[in-house]
C-alpha cells in the first residue's frame, strides 16, 4: 500500500545495548498526531512517560519530522522533545524546533523520527545513510566545537547534514543547544546536555530518497497561487530576521559591510537569515536572538558578532544568554558579587545605553570568560539562570523573577493576557511558535474578528483584555500544535498570512497543503481537531509525569505586583481575581476540570483518546 507524506518508519537506537531497529510509524497513529511535537508526544506517552531525570540513560531523546517535511517551502523543520534539563524548578517534558538541512535529510533517509535511549560507554556519533545506520566511535570529536565537528564529519560524509553538540553539551550545561549548520539550533530546553549525557556527540544524516506526494498537481497549484499573489517567494515578515535586531550602528555596519548573502533552511523560499563574515572572528548566519550581545556591546559590531559566533561554537542557548545579560544587572545593583559568577569584570551599560568599559579587548575578555565558563560546566551559570539565582539567595531570585516569568525561561513577548495565559499553561517558553498574539491578532482587529477572537487592542502597551481571551489562547495553542507537527515554520504561518477570506486563510492553506501531500482529506475542522488532540496529549503527559495541576498554571508573583519589562510586556500588572476567573473559563473551553486543570474523560473520548483517559484514571489523575 502506497504511503504519502510519512515514510512509515521510526529509527530506534539503544546506545547502551548498541542496538538499532526500525518500528512502524503507524504504531503511533500519525494521521491523528501528524509528526514533530505530536508524534514525539505520542511516542513518549506510549513509553509510559518515564519518571526519570533528564540525564538518566532511560531519558529518551526524540527527534521527529512531519508529513510536510521535504516539500519546497517553509516545511523543513524537525522537533526535538524529551525531558528538559533547562526547565525549573521541575524538569518537564518539553520541545524545541530546529531547521537547517537536518530535517529534510532525515525524511530523505526514510525516517519519520528518531528515538534515542541509553548511554554509550564512550563518545559516539550516529551515522545514518539511508538504511545503513551505525553507532561509530567519536573520541576524536569530543571536545571540538560545533563548527569544527561539522567540518570534520562533512569530509567523511559530503553533503550530509550534521546535528551536533559543543563543549556545553558534553559538560552537561543545562542550557546547551543542538546545532545544525551555523545558526539552526534546538535552542530551548537544554537538549544538548541530554545528548552529552548519552555520550552522543553528533547525528550525521544523508538520504537519497524523496518525499512522496499523493496529489502533486494540487500541491503545485497551491504553491503557484501563493507565488502569483507574491506571498511565497518573499515577504516582509521574513526579512526582518536577516539583520541584527539590536539595530543602531551595529545593524548598519553588519548590513552595509559584513553581509555576504541571504540564508535559510533547506528548500525554504523565504531565506530569512543573513550570512555574515568578520575576519578574525568568523563566518556564520544569524536571525533574531543571535543578536543577544548586540544589546549590551555599546554599539560594537565586533563584540556583537564575537558573542554570537562563540556561543554557537560552544553550543550555548542564545536566548538564555540574553536573559543572563539582563540578570547581570544584579551585579550592577549590588545584589550579586561578580566573583560568585566566576567573572572578573562585566562591561555594564548605563541608563542611556553607553558602555562603561570600552574597547574590543574588554568585550573579548568578558565573552571568553563568561561563555567558556558556562560551557565548561564549572560556572554557576551552567545550571541555568534560574538555578543560579536560587543558589545566590532571595534577593537574586526576586530580581530573576522579574525577567524569567515561568519554568526557568526568559520573558518573551508577554504583552497581552492571552500570551500570559499561554505561558502559564505550557512547560517552557512557548513564544517561538505562537507569535499569533503579537504579530497576528494584536495589530489586526479585522483578522481576529474574522476568526471569532478578541484582538486589535491587545498588544503594544494597550489595554488588558480578559473577556473571551480563553478562546484566543485555546485557538493559538491548537494552531501552535499544528505548526509544530506538520511542521511549518512559525514565521510563515501567522494568522495574517495568505489572508483572503473566505476563499483562503492560514487554516485553509495548511489543511489543503497537508491533504495534497498525504492524500488524506484534512478539512479545517479535522486539522483543528488534530491540534486540539496534540495539545491535550501534551497536557496528559504533564499530568501523568509531572503531576501537573491548576496550581502550577501560573506566572511568577512579580507579574501580579508591578509592570514588568518594556515594549514586549504587559501594560499593567495582572489582576489576580480576573486571572483566576479566566483560568476557570479556559479549562471549560478546553474540556478540562476547572478544579484541577486536568483533561476530563468526555473530552478525551471526544478526541478519540479513550486509552489516555483509562491510563489517567488508573493513576488517579483524570480530570
Amino acid at each position: 500500500m502506497d504511503q504519502y507524506g510519512w515514510t512509515g518508519k521510526i529509527l530506534w537506537v539503544d546506545l547502551t545495548a548498541k542496538k538499532i531497529s526500525a518500528v512502524p510509524t503507524s504504531d503511533y497513529e500519525p494521521e491523528k498526531y501528524l509528526g514533530g511535537v505530536g508524534l514525539n508526544t505520542k511516542i513518549f506517552w506510549e513509553m509510559g512517560c518515564p519518571q526519570v531525570d533528564a540525564f538518566d540513560p532511560d531519558s529518551p531523546l526524540l527527534i521527529s519530522v512531519g508529513p510536510m517535511t521535504g516539500a519546497a517551502g517553509p516545511f523543513n523543520r524537525a522537533e526535538v522533545c524529551g525531558i528538559a534539563p533547562q526547565s525549573y524548578p521541575q524538569e518537564t517534558f518539553a520541545y524545541s524546533g530546529v531547521g537547517g538541512k537536518i530535517a529534510s535529510e532525515i525524511k530523505y533517509a526514510g525516517y519519520d523520527g528518531l528515538v534515542i535511549v541509553g548511554k554509550s560507554d564512550q563518545p559516539v556519533y550516529l551515522s545514518i545513510v539511508d538504511d545503513d545506520v551505525e553507532i561509530r566511535e567519536a573520541k576524536y570529536l569530543w571536545g571540538l566545537d560545533t563548527f569544527e565537528t561539522q567540518t570534520g564529519l562533512s569530509k567523511e560524509y559530503p553533503r550530509a547534514a550534521v546535528l551536533t553538540i559543543g563543549p556545553a553539551g558534553e559538560n552537561l550545561c543545562r542550557v546547551a543547544i543542538i546545532l545544525n549548520e551555523t545558526a539552526s539550533a534546538a535552542g530551548q530546553g537544554g537538549y544538548g546536555a541530554v545528548m552529552g549525557s548519552k555520550n552522543l556527540k553528533a547525528i550525521v544524516v544523508k538520504g537519497t530518497g524523496t518525499l512522496k506526494v499523493a496529489r502533486p498537481d494540487v500541491l503545485m497549484k497551491l504553491q503557484k497561487e501563493r507565488m502569483d499573489a507574491n506571498e511565497w517567494l518573499k515577504g516582509g515578515a521574513q526579512s526582518w530576521g536577516r539583520y541584527p535586531l539590536c539595530g543602531g550602528p551595529i545593524a548598519e555596519e553588519m548590513r552595509a559591510n559584513r553581509l555576504k548573502r541571504m540564508a535559510g533552511c533547506h528548500g525554504c523560499t523565504y531565506q530569512c537569515m543573513g550570512f555574515y563574515d568578520i575576519p578574525g572572528i568568523g563566518k556564520g548566519a544569524q536571525m533574531c536572538v543571535e543578536a543577544w550581545y548586540g544589546y549590551f556591546s555599546g554599539g560594537s559590531s565586533e563584540g556583537y558578532w564575537e558573542g554570537n559566533i562563540l556561543s554557537q561554537k560552544l553550543g550555548i542557548n542564545n536566548y538564555e544568554l540574553l536573559g543572563i545579560m539582563s540578570w547581570l544587572r544584579a551585579v550592577q545593583y549590588g545584589i550579586v558579587d561578580k566573583k560568585e559568577l566566576g567573572l572578573t569584570s562585566i562591561p555594564m551599560i548605563d541608563h542611556v545605553g553607553k558602555l562603561k568599559l570600552g574597547g574590543q579587548k574588554v568585550h573579548h575578555d568578558f565573552l571568553t570568560e563568561l561563555l567558556n565558563g558556562i560551557a565548561s560546566g564549572k560556572s554557576i551559570l551552567s545550571t541555568g539562570t534560574a538555578r543560579a539565582a536560587e543558589s545566590l539567595g532571595p534577593a537574586a531570585q526576586k530580581f530573576f523573577n522579574g525577567i524569567f516569568p515561568a519554568r526557568g525561561y526568559m520573558q518573551h513577548h508577554i504583552e497581552n493576557v492571552g500570551a500570559a495565559l499561554h505561558w502559564a499553561m505550557d512547560t517552557r517558553d512557548p513564544y517561538s511558535s505562537c507569535h499569533d498574539y503579537s504579530s497576528g491578532f494584536g495589530p489586526y482587529a479585522k483578522i481576529a474578528s474574522y476568526f471569532g477572537l478578541p484582538g486589535g487592542d491587545m498588544a503594544g502597551g494597550k489595554k488588558m483584555v480578559y473577556d473571551r481571551t480563553e478562546y484566543q489562547t485555546a485557538w493559538v495553542q491548537n494552531h501552535q500544535s499544528i505548526k509544530n507537527s506538520m511542521p511549518i515554520c512559525e514565521h510563515a504561518s501567522m494568522p495574517y498570512h495568505f489572508f483572503h477570506p473566505p476563499a483562503m486563510d492560514i487554516r485553509i492553506f495548511e489543511s489543503r497543503m497537508l491533504s495534497a501531500v498525504t492524500g488524506i482529506d484534512y478539512s479545517v475542522d479535522r486539522l483543528w481537531e488534530a491540534g486540539d488532540r496534540i495539545y491535550t496529549l501534551r497536557r496528559a503527559v504533564a499530568v501523568m509525569r509531572e503531576d501537573r495541576t491548576r496550581e502550577e498554571d501560573d506566572l511568577s508573583q512579580v507579574w501580579f505586583e508591578r509592570r514588568v519589562g518594556g515594549a514586549e510586556s504587559l501594560a499593567t500588572p495582572l489582576d489576580r481575581a480576573k486571572w483566576e476567573a479566566l483560568k476557570d473559563r479556559f479549562y471549560a473551553v478546553r474540556g478540562w476540570n476547572p478544579a484541577n486543570g486536568r483533561p476530563s474523560r468526555p473530552k478525551l473520548e471526544q478526541l478519540g483518546m479513550k486509552g489516555v483517559a483509562d491510563k489517567l484514571q488508573s493513576a488517579g489523575r483524570l480530570g
